[in-house]
């Protein structure tokens, strides 16, 4: 039989053919992928508190473990400054973390010029727990974790396994405690009593800002500073929070105090569209070397490092 070809004719439109196929396709999903774009623009949008609100009650949330008080402080002030926010919530779930952050947030929510309720979450353990002191009044759920008040440092130390794989450091310095901690050599006696004391003095912080905020005896708190844990009841009767109820109950409250009727308007932190659509477009690659390096980072910690941290999770 004879095979018939295509004339040079027939196989360029097939390839004019094939090229605008590809084309429209590419077309097509570029199209959706606009779309896409707007709408996270829009979501961010009216999630930005930029739209007209009747009863406006800002929501400052403080989620995971607290690094920074940065952003805390800005919505904070953003908040302050809206003339729609009447009222402002603060919902912790968070674990703790850093000292110095969570006394920055303590001091950003203490002036607050408006009402102010604190609500927990799941969990406000530790600075969690040292963060919502800073409000006037704190509901928690029956079954959220708080309390935890202590603090913590982890010292690594790798001596032996440096010894193992024949690595030395060498170390010079200008004062005997000046590499106190180092995982690079054993942890002794003084590094335990130095740390020890240091540690005491952050919990002495630590307890004398629940005695005030709460109106206990600093003797009282003492006894119950030992790290641990309570569930929304017990710190209920323990007098670490003034009433159970969730997320709604503290709005009602806080709507009470700001003398509001009605309706009212949640209003979330202004979103940063670009950096949503920088996350979306990041390289992935570059995002793993990102979390390996925090991870990394993460597990050998500055041995000054003590944080209002519940670790028990």
């Amino acid at each position: 039989m004879n095979e018939t070809k295509d004339t040079p004719a027939q196989e360029s439109n097939a390839r004019s053919s094939e090229k605008i196929s590809i084309g429209i396709v590419i077309g097509i999903l570029a199209f959706f992928f606009l779309i896409f774009l707007i709408c996270m623009s829009a979501v961010a949008t009216l999630a930005s508190g930029d739209l007209v609100a009747e009863n406006g009650i800002g929501v400052v949330e403080i989620k995971g473990a607290i690094e920074s008080a940065d952003q805390t402080v800005r919505t904070i002030q953003d908040f302050s400054d809206n003339e729609q926010v009447k009222a402002i919530l603060v919902r912790i779930d968070s674990p703790g973390g850093s000292v110095s952050a969570s006394q920055e947030m303590v001091e950003a929510i203490r002036g607050i010029q408006k009402p102010v309720v604190i609500s927990m979450g799941d969990m406000a353990a530790s600075g969690g727990y040292y963060v919502a002191c800073a409000g006037p009044k704190i509901f928690a759920n029956p079954g959220t974790l708080t309390g935890s008040i202590g603090v913590i440092s982890q010292v690594m130390e790798f001596k032996d396994l440096m010894e193992v794989i024949k690595v030395k450091v060498h170390t010079i310095k200008t004062g005997a405690l000046k590499d106190a901690g180092s995982p690079y050599r054993e942890f002794n006696e003084t590094d335990s009593a130095y740390f020890t004391s240091l540690g005491l003095e952050i919990l002495d912080q630590f307890v004398t800002h629940v005695s005030d905020a709460r109106n206990l005896p600093k003797e009282k708190v003492t006894q119950i500073a030992d790290g641990r844990v309570w569930t929304g009841r017990e710190a209920h009767k323990l007098g670490l929070v003034d009433a159970l109820g969730g997320m709604q109950a503290a709005i009602a409250d806080l709507k009470a105090q700001a003398g509001m009727e009605g309706k009212h308007t949640l209003i979330y932190p202004k979103k940063d569209t670009d950096a949503i659509l920088s996350a979306l477009l990041k390289d992935g690659v570059s995002g793993v070397a990102d979390s390996v390096r925090t991870t990394a980072q993460q597990a050998i910690q500055s041995p000054e490092s003590f944080k209002f941290l519940y670790v028990g999770r």
